[in-house]
């Protein structure tokens, strides 16, 4: 067996034992991966200096379980602004000045799985939703205007899939108000009941006639299964409606782009994280025509297929596939995917479409990328697989590597929100 489908391996029975549900792509996009108590950045006092006002990145690592800010007019980390968070942290979100992160399954069957408020000025909890245990919280979406928030509620192996759907949030009241479960047999699709629902994509102009959101399935349930899309009518604080449900490829992972000129939508399907000549298949990029959703014509949104697979891995790497983890905009025509293990970016001509050659000038990046907006343009990623976390920052035009930060806050994936605190 090569080297890297043994890596991958080891990786995804680490997953199991995390109750992360064998599914890497959390621990490769989303920072959901399995913390241990040896990577915490500090335990200690929670007296963190607050952060002062000005743009800021506010960056966790989530195997540390820390956050920290970045200044964004010095490109400088906030040293003294570290605070450690619950187990298994995502995030972070804003909205309406509040921030926002989840704490979802721990490697123990622990974490709060819950959706936490925190003061963006001190980084201390404000408030807290606790969802039912082991329920496993992966990602929040806030929806524009009206205050609601979609949480996705992925189950675990802890709750033997008890929890799969999405939990209707009023972020005012900072309470539930309305939850679509995916384990009722009147919202199964293919026949069955979904899992692991990954993330979600706001699309203002959807094909519906009013804005909708789209929900990436893994649908990881002990194995690798076929991942859908489903188009979401959103309606307040109620449940949405599925208007569609679309056949995407094994395991698809987030995040997704929507090329809003072309209206199209760019799904990554892993395959398995495991090698490409195992029966999972490699991995592959998706791309969906958004105009065909929801018109009563099934099978026909899929515009094109790219296989991720040769040229991957740079010599000397005797094994040539490799594992896509998710697809991020860098220009108007050109978007990056990123890699595992080795980290390669592999570029796509938004126009194409079209996989280009492997540019080997690029850095190694682990993702996810961040642009931020104050007080001028610029680009971030996140860095160093599961070692200790590192940002990165990126030349707009070239992608060339300009900075490294390291948080100093311990272990993991790092993910970040820029925010400008008054």
């Amino acid at each position: 067996m090569p080297c890297k489908a043994i890596l991958l391996s080891s990786l995804i029975a680490a997953a199991l034992l995390a109750g992360c549900e064998g599914e890497l792509e959390d621990l490769l996009d989303s920072g959901g991966g399995s913390p241990s108590s040896e990577s915490v950045a500090g335990s200690g006092s929670q007296d963190n200096a607050p952060v002062p006002s000005g743009p800021h990145l506010y960056c966790i690592t989530n195997i540390g379980h820390t956050m920290v800010a970045l200044s964004l007019e010095t490109d400088t980390v906030l040293a003294d602004t570290r605070r450690v968070l619950e187990l298994d942290p995502v995030g972070p979100w804003f909205e309406n000045g509040a921030g926002y992160y989840i704490s979802r399954v721990a490697a123990n069957g622990a974490g709060a799985n819950a959706l936490i408020e925190f003061d963006p000025r001190t980084l201390a909890e404000l408030r807290r939703l606790n969802f039912p245990g082991n329920s496993n919280p992966t990602t929040m979406l806030a929806l524009p205007g009206g205050g609601a928030a979609y949480v996705a509620l992925r189950g675990s192996t802890f709750d033997n899939w008890a929890s799969n759907g999405i939990a209707v949030v009023d972020l005012a009241g900072m309470r539930q108000t309305a939850f679509l479960n995916f384990n009722d047999a009147a919202n199964f699709v293919g026949g069955a009941a979904l899992t692991s629902l990954a993330g979600f994509a706001y699309d203002p102009g959807c094909a519906t006639g009013s804005p909708c959101v789209y929900a990436l399935v893994n649908n990881w349930r002990n194995t690798v299964r076929q991942g859908w899309l489903l188009v979401l009518e959103p309606a307040g604080g109620a449940a949405p409606t599925i208007r569609d449900a679309i056949s995407l490829g094994n395991s698809p992972v987030k995040p997704m782009l929507l090329d809003g000129p072309a209206r199209r939508l760019w799904v990554v399907n892993n395959g398995g994280f495991v090698n490409a000549t195992t029966d999972s298949g490699p991995g592959s990029l998706q791309v969906l025509d958004t105009g065909a959703f929801a018109d009563g014509t099934p099978g026909n949104e899929t515009l094109a297929t790219l296989q991720i697979v040769a040229g991957c891995s740079p010599p000397p790497s005797p094994d040539p596939g490799c594992d896509p983890t998710g697809i991020f905009p860098f220009s108007a025509a050109q978007a990056w995917v990123t890699t595992f293990p080795d980290d390669v970016i592999r570029t796509v001509d938004l126009t194409g479409p079209l996989l280009d050659p492997l540019d080997p000038a690029l850095p190694a990046l682990t993702g996810p990328l961040t642009r931020t907006t104050a007080p001028a343009p610029a680009l971030y990623a996140g860095m160093g697989g599961f070692s200790s976390g590192v940002l990165g920052r990126l030349d707009l035009a070239t992608g060339a590597l300009l900075a490294t930060h390291d948080l100093q806050s311990g272990n993991g994936l790092v993910t970040c929100a820029e925010f400008t605190r008054p």
